[in-house]
């Protein structure tokens, strides 16, 4: 029997795809460690084994890569308007896919930990990839989960306790990338595989469970306060 045969442009794809990874992994690792200005394109191209002109084929620009490198590895953060707002399904199936969704990067090891590093050097030296992405991803993620939260109250608009609350819930997640060295070196076993993170998922989503039954509880007794005497 002969060779099986392999179809070239599958095979153009595949080396397409890995030559682009090299490049992107290259780059967030210098970024994380430089930063953008004191990084250049011949240095990522060689620490990737490419040639200078496959960054301008798959990422534009420096400026390009940069972006792709501080924000692709993360996917969305969370759920997105109505991926997350769909009417009928209970708050407890809503908590539990925001949360998984949210850690879901964390299975992705080093290059999440690069990323981070990437975004602390961000706010030190600004590019403006933040700051839009602040306005352009996050904005929107929270003002979904605030939608869903007022719902969850009946509220017509959210007040300066359900942004609390909202913000709250979401800095459980934030935590564990934003401090996951603190967390390896603690209880390293919270973070140890896919298995540990959805774990993870889990608990998270019960703790903001109850965090919302705590704030329904709180105003309860607020609105209770405030309703007048009545002679028996």
């Amino acid at each position: 029997m002969g060779e099986p045969m392999v179809d070239p442009t599958v095979a153009s794809r595949a080396d397409g795809a890995q030559a682009r990874e090299k490049l992107l992994h290259a780059a967030l690792r210098l970024f994380a460690e430089k930063g953008f200005e004191r990084t250049s394109t011949r240095e990522i191209a060689q620490a990737a084994g490419a040639n200078v002109s496959a960054i301008g084929y798959y990422f534009g620009d420096k400026a390009g890569l940069y972006r792709i490198a501080f924000l692709e590895p993360l996917g969305d953060l969370c759920p997105r308007g109505q991926e997350f707002e769909i009417d009928g399904i209970a708050l407890p199936v809503l908590m539990q896919r925001f949360f998984a969704e949210f850690l879901e990067p964390l299975k992705r090891g080093e290059e999440v930990r690069l990323v981070m590093r990437l975004h602390f050097r961000e706010m030190v030296e600004p590019t403006g990839v933040w700051a839009d992405e602040i306005e352009n991803e996050i904005k929107p993620q929270h003002a979904a989960l605030i939608r869903v939260l007022s719902r969850e109250f009946d509220l017509q608009r959210s007040d300066s306790d359900l942004q609390r609350l909202a913000f709250a819930i979401v800095g459980m997640a934030v935590h564990f990338f934003v401090g996951q060295e603190i967390v390896n070196e603690i209880a390293p076993e919270l973070l140890a595989g896919p298995e540990a993170i959805d774990a993870l998922a889990e608990r998270l989503a019960g703790f903001s469970l109850a965090m919302i039954e705590a704030e329904r509880a709180r105003r309860g007794a607020r609105a209770a306060e405030r309703q007048p005497d009545v002679d028996e």
